[in-house]
């Protein structure tokens, strides 16, 4: 890796880890999307995160008769 490429994928690496930071929240319940950061040039994953989301509405439940 020459240069060039490393100090691309450092500052790549460096804005990941600033979007983890800004977004990531601990999976202590409710549903919850997986965010994983990607080097579309190298398909070097940089980083992976959780965040939650609101469902609206009442949740669907499983019933059985």
């Amino acid at each position: 890796m020459d240069s060039i490429d490393l100090a691309r994928l450092t500052a790549a690496q460096a804005k990941a880890d600033e979007l983890i930071a800004a977004i990531a929240e601990t999976p202590d319940g409710g549903p919850l999307l997986r965010v994983a950061f990607t080097d579309p040039e190298t398909n070097t994953r940089l980083g992976t995160c959780f965040v939650t989301y609101q469902v609206d509405g009442a949740p669907l439940r499983l019933v059985t008769s």
